[in-house]
């Protein structure tokens, strides 16, 4: 192989590797937003919290007072994308 095809090679895995650092930092970033009272952890209260406020206003938007697994499973996915993980 070529050094300038080597060298492109790295260049790239550097680059896919400092775009993971930084999505990273962003999920890191809205996994601290949950930390209301500022302690750096997170408790069950806070985690809860966030999850009811998304349950409820899926529930608002549809005008309906219990969500289907398929929304709930909605939500898990959209709580999975936002905090950095994949279900």
């Amino acid at each position: 192989m070529k050094p300038s095809k080597i060298a492109a090679a790295v260049a790239m895995g550097l680059a896919l590797g400092f775009g993971q650092v930084a999505l990273a930092q962003k999920n890191m970033d809205n996994v601290m937003k949950m930390d209301t009272d500022k302690d750096g952890m997170i408790s069950k209260t806070e985690a809860m919290r966030m999850f009811e406020q998304k349950f409820d206003a899926m529930m608002k938007q549809k005008g309906v007072q219990k969500l289907s697994p398929k929304d709930v499973q909605m939500i898990i996915d959209d709580i999975a994308k936002t905090y950095g993980t994949s279900t």
